[in-house]
């Protein structure tokens, strides 16, 4: 009964600090982040995204609602059928590149 209970326990630590893990790695994004070029990304806790006048996502605000998740570096951008998967790196905390397969990248400063 002892090692039952212990192997319980063991099992839900796992899973508590692998969860935490993906928490963490998406409280990252959750703020406004401004681009290089002008333009601003916001990045909600409820996993929904605000784009103004990012040149890869086009050059006009984008009003229908747009949903992003996160895992392993990657970051999705979802509107409805569509989506877009883009790799992600934070050079520091105040930094995210964002780039696509063919090598583009977009550079957001923390705001």
């Amino acid at each position: 009964m002892k090692k039952e209970l212990l192997i319980v326990g063991a099992i839900l630590i796992l899973l508590t600090v692998d969860l935490s893990g993906c928490m963490d790695e998406k409280s990252k994004f959750i703020r406004s982040w401004q681009a290089t070029g002008g333009g601003t990304i916001t990045f909600n806790s409820d996993n929904t995204v605000v784009i103004i006048d990012i040149g890869m996502f086009g050059f006009i605000e984008l009003t229908e609602i747009i949903t992003y998740s996160v895992a392993n570096q990657q970051i999705t951008f979802s509107a409805g059928s569509i989506g877009k998967t883009l790799n992600y790196s934070f050079s520091d905390s105040n930094i995210l590149i964002l780039t696509n397969d063919v090598g583009l990248s977009l550079t957001l400063t923390k705001m």
